[in-house]
């Protein structure tokens, strides 16, 4: 047969077309189509496509599922303050500061959570280039950053286990 004319498209652009025909978050659909393509015109095998394909689509379905639990946690939050501090020192000093230890505690596990979207956010936009270090929640098995404090999946404290279980 010969070289491809300019209207054929290589296996690897045809899967391409495959997989973004997929239904995908919009935000990330252009972006992931022009990585996938140089990578497909970089000589990167329908394999190794599929694996940044799936590797991005699992990272984005994670950050949908998370997106109604932050908002869920902040209208909590927002109730909780306005419970406790609309009526002041007073009613904060009758609960012996409990309110506020917890609140240290659930903003701490905010801030975690925001850092590792922002993590993934970043890994999105890199193309994956961010060379994070992984490691596992020992109690569900969840790839976790390697300075991460609690679990993304079961909120369990992992910095208190063990380098070598990590």
């Amino acid at each position: 047969m010969g070289l491809l004319g300019s209207s054929d498209k290589t296996p690897e652009k045809k899967r391409i077309d495959e997989l973004m025909s997929r239904p995908m978050n919009s935000s990330i659909k252009t972006h992931l189509k022009t990585k996938l393509n140089k990578m497909a015109d970089n000589g990167k095998s329908i394999a190794e496509i599929e694996r940044y394909y799936r590797e991005a689509s699992a990272k984005t379905t994670f950050i949908e599922k998370r997106k109604e639990e932050y908002k869920i946690e902040a209208k909590l939050a927002d109730q909780v303050y306005k419970a406790y501090v609309t009526d002041g020192l007073s009613r904060l000093e009758k609960v012996n500061g409990r309110f506020l230890a917890s609140l240290s505690i659930k903003n701490d596990i905010l801030i975690e959570q925001n850092n590792r979207i922002i993590e993934l956010l970043e890994i999105q936009v890199n193309g994956g280039n961010n060379n994070l270090s992984i490691s596992y929640c020992p109690e569900c098995g969840t790839k976790n950053s390697e300075n991460a404090q609690y679990c993304v999946q079961c909120g369990i404290k992992i910095s208190d286990v063990p380098k070598q279980l990590k």
